[in-house]
């Protein structure tokens, strides 16, 4: 999942445990850029949104509708599919999103932006990037474009030190766009329940 599914996923779980919805939605951001065993050297409710990132990408990238779906694609895209998969199933949330959040997806990313501003102060140097960079470009808001979807698979290949196809993997993915959002569909509610039941 990308950072969409993982902020609402720390939305969903932060009604069922003692933490607030803003340390699991800043801890979610945190989990990509804190490495390592957590220590306590975090806020108990950031370090449970961090660790809650972590089980997350776990659940996902070993669930049977993720692997089906991995199995599908040309072989060449296939070591990047769970990149190019993660992008792909924000697009799919926000187009279903009325299916999984009672809010409207304006007013939460809006809360999103809210909460990631005011923790910016706190957060390591390139997660306080990555925050402005969301809220700037209002990158959850415009995931239902699938131009953001190429925009965003083509950064992430930039990024990567070795030589990828994640440039063009877009145009890849689109032909597989019913059979991913099917999956989805089915993976989704799946992590939900999940999850809620820690």
């Amino acid at each position: 999942m990308n950072y969409l599914a993982h902020f609402h996923l720390a939305a969903v779980v932060a009604d069922t445990v003692d933490h607030s919805r803003d340390e699991m939605l800043v801890g979610a951001l945190l989990g990509d850029f804190v490495k390592g065993p957590l220590k306590g050297e975090w806020a108990e409710g950031l370090e449970a949104g961090i660790a809650l990132h972590r089980r997350i990408d776990a659940l996902t990238d070993t669930h049977p509708e993720v692997i089906a779906l991995l199995e599908q694609l040309p072989a060449d895209y296939r070591r990047y599919g769970g990149i190019m998969l993660d992008v792909c199933f924000d697009y799919c949330l926000t187009h279903q999103w009325g299916n999984f959040c009672s809010e409207s997806l304006p007013d939460f990313t809006g809360q999103v932006y809210a909460v990631l501003a005011d923790a910016e102060e706190h957060l390591p140097f390139k997660a306080k990037q990555q925050a402005q960079r969301l809220r700037q470009y209002d990158v959850l808001g415009s995931m239902h474009h699938w131009q953001t979807v190429t925009n965003m698979l083509a950064r992430i290949g930039q990024r990567l030190r070795r030589e990828n196809p994640l440039a063009d993997s877009a145009e890849v993915l689109a032909d597989y766009l019913p059979a991913i959002e099917l999956h989805f569909l089915r993976l989704y509610p799946e992590l939900m329940g999940s999850l809620r039941r820690g």
